[in-house]
């Protein structure tokens, strides 16, 4: 070694470093690393150097993976939230689709039903009007003679057509 002036003790021969890029590390450990490092050799033939290396090469891969994964990680939940966003929006709009499709298939089947309804409502109160009006007809007319019972005829039709036109706010007249 040398000394911090420069010059080198006159019993130590100076040191060639290698010329393949490799460096000299001169360390102290324990009795037990240095036993186990000593087993290794004799179960599988890592010289101490190579063994080394093998440490210093994981606990490398270690931390710069801790390091990737803390750098990568917020960006990794970033992207799993945006994903999770578009696919609930699109569930959403699906959702919103399907009920939509069926509230109305719903709704229109219901009008279809209620139009028929009324339609065979209409349809019988029509037939049931003229059968009366027919009936009352008839009754009066043996009654009381054709003359008076077409004079009734036409005052129920003017009086009705009369209702009919009215606006629904005006009291009805009592005759």
């Amino acid at each position: 070694m040398t000394e911090p002036t420069g010059r080198r003790k006159e019993d130590q021969v100076p040191r060639k470093r290698p010329s393949n890029g490799k460096e000299q590390l001169n360390v102290w450990i324990t009795k037990e690393a240095k036993q186990y490092l000593d087993e290794r050799y004799e179960q599988e033939g890592w010289h101490l150097n190579e063994q080394i290396e093998e440490f210093i090469r994981k606990d490398m891969a270690v931390r710069r993976g801790e390091v990737v994964e803390q750098q990568s990680l917020p960006l990794i939940n970033e992207l799993i939230e945006t994903k999770l966003r578009k696919h609930l929006a699109q569930f959403r709009t699906d959702l919103q689709d399907d009920l939509y499709r069926d509230i109305v298939a719903e709704i229109t089947d219901k009008i279809e039903r209620s139009t028929i309804k009324i339609g065979k409502i209409t349809t019988r109160a029509a037939r049931d009007g003229g059968i009366n009006r027919h009936m009352h007809y008839t009754s009066l007319s043996k009654a009381y003679g054709p003359e008076f019972a077409e004079k009734v005829y036409q005052d129920a039709k003017e009086q009705t057509n009369e209702e009919l036109m009215r606006p629904k706010n005006r009291e009805r007249r009592d005759d």
